[in-house]
């Protein structure tokens, strides 16, 4: 059935589920009588997701192949008409009749008890079948005291907690992932200087897959420190807007092979579902000038190094703190809160310092 659709998308440059559902509905229906009717409209789910991920790929690369199902390892069930999940097994509908399969259930699932299934696919590894199930839950967002200004940066995220009866700065130490991936990046050339063909292929593929899960594995415990601090003070996590970035950087090309590495949308990903989960939404900020601008006088200033300080003020801090506080303070709520003289006080005094190792 996704072969077909998938033909039909191509052949025909569709996009939209209506026009592709019109088309091969019927057609589907009599050639799969036995079959349930769910499974048409979950093909062409599939298969418009694979032609329009072909679609912008090859706007951006000239040598995207057209997608083929020859290698099609993902079996998508996200019509709750055709499968049944529970805590031990999963029931599938099949054209010839419910088909039971028996789970063994991974140790971090045990916290989606009680959450609404929302779809699931079974993804095929080699002679091993894994389901991935969707999770939903509704979450009441909770009223909150004050803001979190969130500044991601190469080798920390640093945060600045303002209230109007408190001001803590905290920086977080995620520098072992910027260590990983330069290890990783000298690993990598290695293979390629000495190895060619597959064994070239294998050990890339190797490598490339190790250094993306312990980079992972930081990123993930760096958010979750944030997302429970902001649970702590009941504070709303601030972040800077950074769509199109990586457009923006034009250095050389050390340079830019530094910070196109940096996983500054993934650390802001996964504080955002991570704090949403407790009960704080996160708001985006424009990051123009959060790390020029004084915090007390206003004044335009380049930073020099991690120091910062304002030629007019003789205001001195760190950067990313300063950053940090623009953040917090550009949100609408935090204007009229008297902080110069208490964030002044809480940067003068020794900094919280959290060290994230993989």
């Amino acid at each position: 059935m996704v072969g077909e659709c998938l033909k039909r998308a191509i052949s025909m440059k569709i996009t939209s589920r209506k026009r592709l559902y019109e088309l091969i509905y019927r057609e589907l229906r009599e050639k799969f009588r036995d079959y349930p009717s769910h499974y048409v409209h979950t093909a062409i789910t599939v298969a418009l997701g694979m032609y329009k991920s072909y679609r912008r790929l090859s706007r951006k690369r000239s040598y995207v192949k057209p997608p083929s199902i020859e290698l099609l390892k993902v079996i998508l069930l996200d019509d709750t008409h055709l499968f049944w999940f529970n805590w031990g097994s999963l029931k599938i509908a099949t054209h010839k009749g419910h088909l039971v399969i028996p789970l063994r259930l991974h140790e971090h699932a045990e916290k989606f008890k009680g959450w609404q299934v929302k779809g699931s696919r079974i993804v095929v590894l080699g002679d091993e079948y894994y389901l991935h199930v969707t999770f939903r839950k509704v979450v009441e967002e909770r009223e909150y005291e004050g803001v979190l200004g969130i500044d991601v940066n190469e080798k920390s995220i640093d945060l600045a907690i303002i209230k109007p009866d408190k001001v803590r700065f905290v920086k977080i130490d995620i520098s072992e992932a910027k260590n990983i991936r330069d290890r990783y990046f000298k690993k990598r050339q290695s293979i390629q200087r000495k190895t060619r063909g597959k064994v070239k292929a294998r050990l890339l593929a190797k490598y490339s897959g190790r250094e993306k899960r312990r980079v992972n594995t930081i990123l993930h415990k760096a958010s979750k420190v944030v997302a429970e601090i902001a649970a702590e003070e009941k504070v709303k996590p601030v972040m800077e807007n950074l769509k199109n970035i990586r457009e923006r950087i034009k250095y050389r090309r050390r340079m830019n092979r530094r910070l196109h590495s940096m996983p500054f949308r993934k650390v802001q990903f996964s504080i955002s579902y991570k704090s949403i989960e407790r009960g704080y939404k996160p708001e985006y900020i424009d990051a123009k000038n959060t790390s020029r601008m004084c915090p007390i006088c206003g004044e335009l200033n380049k930073p020099n190094g991690h120091i910062y300080k304002c030629r007019k003020c003789g205001f001195q801090a760190d950067r990313h703190f300063v950053a940090a506080w623009n953040i917090a303070t550009k949100l609408q709520m935090c204007r009229p809160l008297p902080l110069a003289a208490k964030a002044t006080e809480a940067l003068k005094a020794e900094v919280e310092r959290i060290v994230i190792k993989c």
